[in-house]
């Protein structure tokens, strides 16, 4: 059977089914990838541990994604070029630099649009908090370096996954993606619900979060060809969303369930519209 060694041309349409190896790699890594977390998370369920330690851990848990799909790589596809097949190239290198900075206004632009149109609808008010002008300043500084950790998620989920379900196209492959993270994070959340210090509501509207902001990490992926921007979109979302819901507005835990809801609305139409407009520049480059 001749291996092939490199990733594939990511296209916006459909052009066939998974490779013959896929379902069961994707089937093995999935199970191993929620057993992991599932495993981690079991002593706070257990005991009293505090979830401090787990929020500590989290630079540390952001690399299981690229731990165990590296094992089931070596396991399944020995003579296959996992690097590559991961998309850790960084050429043509002007188009990967140009998409880290769509990455970077879309993760930018999110907050704080979505912060402009619930202010202005009077479902939270601004509420610049001291020093958020020092901590602006550290955002994009503080997202290179988180980009340290964020690169073992990335590599797993839009590297090596996303050209391995290449063939289904831009959306199917997004949402397969997108689905299977949201639920990979679904133990974590869950463990701070258990504890009490996340609110049931949190936990749904995280999971939401991270399905659409999945369609934006994907598509800079398709856009650039390379893991780096995904690498970087995924960094700098951790970092702006921190910043302007901590710094720039009513804390959100403050807001009755009306308000709540209404205030992840507004964001969440605003994730669709940009989401569409990714679509469509990536179907755009495909025709170029």
């Amino acid at each position: 059977m001749t291996r092939v060694n490199t990733a594939p041309n990511l296209t916006y349409a459909p052009i066939g089914s998974l490779p013959d190896w896929a379902p069961r790699f994707l089937t093995v890594a999935g199970i191993a990838l929620l057993a992991v977390v599932v495993a981690v998370c079991l002593p706070f369920w257990a005991s009293d541990l505090d979830s401090a330690i787990l929020s500590s851990a989290t630079p540390a848990l952001q690399w299981i994604p690229f731990v165990v799909i590296l094992v089931v790589h070596a396991t399944l596809r020995p003579g296959m070029r996992f690097w590559r097949w991961s998309a850790i190239g960084v050429r043509p290198l002007g188009r990967t630099l140009r998409t880290t900075g769509i990455a970077l206004c879309v993760f930018v632009g999110v907050p704080l649009a979505t912060i402009a149109v619930t202010a202005s609808l009077g479902l939270v008010d601004y509420t610049v908090i001291d020093g958020a002008g020092t901590a602006a300043l550290l955002v994009i500084p503080l997202s290179i370096v988180w980009m340290l950790f964020t690169f073992g998620e990335e590599l797993g989920w839009r590297g090596y996954v996303q050209s391995t379900l290449a063939p289904l196209g831009f959306w199917r492959s997004s949402a397969i993606i997108g689905a299977f993270w949201a639920v990979w994070h679904l133990p974590l959340t869950l463990t701070y619900a258990l504890e009490g210090t996340m609110p049931a509501r949190d936990v749904v509207s995280t999971t939401v979060n991270l399905l659409l902001a999945a369609f934006a990490i994907s598509a800079v992926r398709y856009l650039s060809g390379s893991v780096w921007p995904a690498v970087y979109a995924h960094a700098i979302m951790n970092m702006m969303g921190q910043f302007a819901y901590g710094n720039l507005v009513t804390p959100l835990v403050d807001l009755g369930d009306a308000a709540y809801w209404a205030f992840f609305a507004v964001s969440w139409t605003v994730w669709i519209l940009v989401i569409l407009l990714l679509g469509q520049a990536v179907r755009r480059r495909e025709r170029t």
